[in-house]
């Protein structure tokens, strides 16, 4: 489809990409593992489904991200899809130099990796692969447990902006 009121005439197609992902509506989550024996956490909106058999999601982290070099393969991992209201959570866990678990209620996965309690989703199991693609690494999850709260809304990303979930009851209340 071809728009001659083309708003994006003269910019790079950088500048075209981002606008235009930026467009699509997307879930925001906490990522969590351990390193070092530590609770470690990122903020990361790039995140999917990927395969019911074997179970398997995705996450696509920025190469300039301080969090990525914790995401080992082999090692635990827990994805939080956070619910309408946890915005300041989002913002919590994309700052640098904070503790991004102060203040944060979390319960523990079986892999003993920290969730975010209240999530409107969440899953747990182990990182299977990291493979560089362009500026961002995509990270594959084998899933091994995984729960949601179908009376909970999920927080959407939309635009460079949070977003609140525009209808009630969103998705049917049982599998």
């Amino acid at each position: 489809m071809t728009d001659s009121n083309n708003s994006t005439a003269g910019f790079s197609l950088k500048d075209k990409l981002r606008g235009a992902s930026g467009a699509f509506p997307k879930g925001t989550t906490v990522v969590t593992t351990l390193h070092e024996g530590a609770d470690a956490g990122m903020t990361v909106s790039a995140f999917s489904s990927l395969s019911l058999d074997p179970p398997l999601v995705m996450l696509s982290v920025g190469n300039h991200s301080s969090s990525l070099p914790k995401l080992k393969v082999g090692n635990p991992v827990a994805i939080s899809v956070l619910a309408q209201g946890q915005a300041p959570l989002a913002q919590q866990f994309a700052r640098k130099g904070i503790d991004r678990f102060a203040g944060v209620k979390t319960h523990r996965t079986t892999l003993d990796v920290p969730v975010i309690s209240g999530a409107a989703s969440w899953f747990s199991g182990t990182i299977q692969s990291k493979t560089p693609a362009g500026d961002h690494t995509i990270v594959i999850v084998t899933v091994e447990e995984c729960d949601s709260d179908a009376s909970v809304a999920p927080l959407l990303y939309q635009g460079g902006e949070f977003h609140c979930w525009p209808e009630v009851g969103w998705r049917p209340s049982s599998i």
